[in-house]
């Protein structure tokens, strides 16, 4: 086999410049290059121009042509997929961040229900006990500090949070629902807060509302410092009534008394809607529990938030 292939490699070779030759005859034609095309043919009949030569003609003499693209062509094939990519790449991201989103809402709400279950198992009456008529936790932040019992915390704050940067945010505020950078009312973290292990953060905001009963609120950063920091988005408003149970605010106690007010508060087309209006963004979590898009009941939260 050895003996075989050292032969081969020497006819190679050897007529690898007959073949040059030969080819060099016929585009020429004419003198004594002519004469030669007899001697070469011999490199074709006989089979034995292996090397570049087999790319550019069959056994047969019949020359080959190489296909390829030409440089327009490719430019045009690149181009169409930079403008499918351009098109489609947004979407899809836009697609992965609302799968995240989601995750983290539902991961979020199942801790502080069963937090919350567990905390109103052991006290009969928290509305009574944080919000009675002294209203305690508006002066003392206890709630906070009781509520983070319950929880794997790894940064506490206990006095008043209203400037986000002591819990490690790069702004001191967080945003309403609505577009751009509009900021939502202090008043919805002022009242101590804690960030857990997963990177959550849960703000309280004291006892509020007089319309139907007086309940605690807090806010829940599904995903703490990593933003968008956005109400409707990471952030979301929720309280706990009168029976222990924890409810979604919507600007109101309990539940928003009419749906254009819920939508006025979970507004993601135009800031400063909501009754106070830097509380727009506060409605949200009703919505995203039941996957509902405020501004139009056939279309999925997580689906359409832009």
């Amino acid at each position: 086999m050895i003996y075989f292939r050292k032969r081969r490699a020497q006819y190679e070779e050897r007529f690898i410049y007959y073949c040059t030759a030969y080819y060099l005859a016929k585009a020429r034609g004419g003198g004594v290059l002519r004469l030669l095309i007899s001697v070469f043919e011999g490199c074709k009949i006989q089979k034995i121009c292996y090397n570049s030569d087999v790319d550019i003609h069959n056994y047969n003499g019949v020359v080959k042509m190489k296909k390829a693209f030409t440089l327009a062509e490719v430019l045009v094939t690149l181009g169409i997929i930079g403008v499918v990519a351009a098109m489609t790449m947004p979407t899809l991201i836009n697609d992965q961040r609302n799968k995240a989103l989601e995750a983290q809402f539902n991961t979020a709400h199942s801790m502080i229900s069963q937090a919350l279950t567990q905390m109103g198992s052991e006290n009969i009456d928290l509305t009574k006990m944080y919000c009675g008529a002294s209203r305690r936790d508006q002066k003392e932040n206890i709630f906070i500090r009781d509520f983070a019992k319950y929880f794997k915390v790894i940064k506490s704050e206990y006095g008043s949070t209203a400037d986000l940067t002591k819990l490690g945010y790069k702004n001191s505020y967080f945003n309403q629902s609505a577009p751009g950078h509009n900021n939502f009312n202090p008043d919805s973290h002022d009242n101590g807060a804690i960030i857990l292990s997963n990177g959550m953060m849960i703000a309280s905001s004291g006892c509020w509302w007089t319309d139907g009963g007086v309940g605690i609120d807090f806010i829940v950063d599904t995903n703490g410092t990593k933003g968008p920091n956005k109400f409707g988005y990471d952030l979301f408003y929720f309280q706990f009534g009168d029976d222990n149970k924890l409810y979604p605010d919507a600007g109101d106690y309990m539940f928003a008394t009419t749906d254009a007010k819920k939508v006025a508060c979970c507004n993601f087309e135009k800031a400063n809607t909501c009754s106070v209006p830097q509380d727009t963004g506060v409605a949200c979590a009703q919505f995203a529990l039941t996957n509902t898009w405020p501004h139009d009941e056939k279309k999925k939260y997580w689906d359409t938030l832009p």
